[in-house]
């Protein structure tokens, strides 16, 4: 028997038992969970303690990310990375910190074109389990090593989150009340999907994680062609759409952040740069991250922005006023920075 079919018919605090047992360094199977029935114990005592299985683990020899390509029961697989968070205010002896990237879909049907994951097409969606059991594959490994916890969680891995709307929404319930992940410590990025977009402000369930746009251009006709799925009159929606948005969630530190792919003579001159700066003052509570490109052996058609270029891009936004940032990308060495993930090492 399944697990959705075994506790189908069971009192909703049976999920709650073992949404927390899930989270419980001390429990590895169904069969521990000692606050459930021993009729429901053995009906889930077949069922799998987690949905995703190592089939290769790298670490960065740069700057200790790992990157997992992880399968589930059907054969499909994603992969999802560990990035110890590294800062230059950091004290000896602090605990160590991680943010984690997950992935919410199998592929990618957006097929931005800078992207490795984008050449892979679309499989199918993750469950919530699938999703959820990323972080706990990462947190059990931290646990076994003493290295720690997760700290951050960014849905930024393979897939367009908010295509799978339901089974994120879920995900990110669980983790901020059974893996006590705060929602300010959750960012969930879209390449823009505005109907789940205008669920996101309306829904009143909604959690209030940060939110991130891969905006990668500010005109429309380069949007269009780096970015497939961008839908025609985006830009002006999403003028409209942040203003429902800061009302949904007024908090300040509910930035929205845009992200900024550099691509050598395709949206980084100063036309593109003005575009930008002109748009990003519409929006409210912005920050800009830019994104230096990292190739990939699955996508060589782009070339980088040179860094000098992007920290005078960094300095113009300053100097509007609008607080901007210079991505540090991690695990390059392995393909586990930003566009790289594309599932060759199966």
């Amino acid at each position: 028997m399944s697990f959705e079919e075994a506790i189908k018919s069971e009192p909703a605090y049976r999920r709650d038992q073992i949404y927390l047992a899930w989270f419980d360094k001390n429990i590895h199977s169904f069969s521990e969970i000692t606050t459930l029935s021993k009729n429901l114990r053995e009906q889930l005592a077949t069922e799998p303690w987690m949905t995703v299985k190592e089939k290769v683990l790298q670490t960065s020899q740069n700057d200790g990310t790992r990157k997992a390509l992880l399968e589930f029961s059907d054969g499909r697989v994603v992969e999802s990375v560990l990035m110890p968070r590294i800062s230059k205010k950091q004290i000896p002896g602090d605990r160590p910190r991680y943010t984690i990237c997950v992935s919410s879909q199998v592929g990618c049907p957006m097929a931005c074109t800078f992207c490795a994951t984008g050449k892979l097409g679309f499989a199918r969606n993750l469950t919530y389990r699938e999703i959820l059991d990323q972080m706990r594959y990462w947190q059990q490994i931290l646990w076994e090593k003493n290295e720690g916890e997760v700290d951050n969680i960014v849905f930024m891995g393979q897939g367009e989150p908010l295509l799978n709307y339901e089974n994120v929404k879920l995900t990110l319930k669980i983790l901020i009340k059974y893996a006590k992940i705060g929602q300010r410590k959750i960012t969930l990025s879209t390449v823009g999907v505005p109907e789940s977009m205008n669920k996101m402000v309306t829904e009143k369930d909604f959690p209030a994680v940060r939110f991130a746009l891969s905006l990668h251009s500010a005109l429309a006709e380069t949007r269009a062609t780096i970015i497939p799925s961008n839908r025609a009159g985006f830009l002006d929606f999403l003028v409209d759409w942040t203003k429902k948005y800061h009302a949904a969630f007024p908090s300040r530190t509910h930035f929205i952040g845009l992200e900024y792919i550099m691509l050598k003579d395709v949206n980084d001159d100063a036309k593109h740069l003005n575009a930008l700066i002109k748009l990003a003052l519409k929006l409210g509570s912005i920050r800009v991250n830019l994104i230096p490109y990292n190739p990939s052996s699955c996508n060589d058609a782009f070339q980088g922005t040179a860094i000098a270029d992007i920290q005078n891009w960094q300095k113009k936004m300053n100097d509007h006023s609008i607080t901007c940032t210079i991505r540090r990308s991690q695990g390059l060495d392995i393909d586990a920075a930003c566009g790289q993930l594309a599932n060759k090492n199966q």
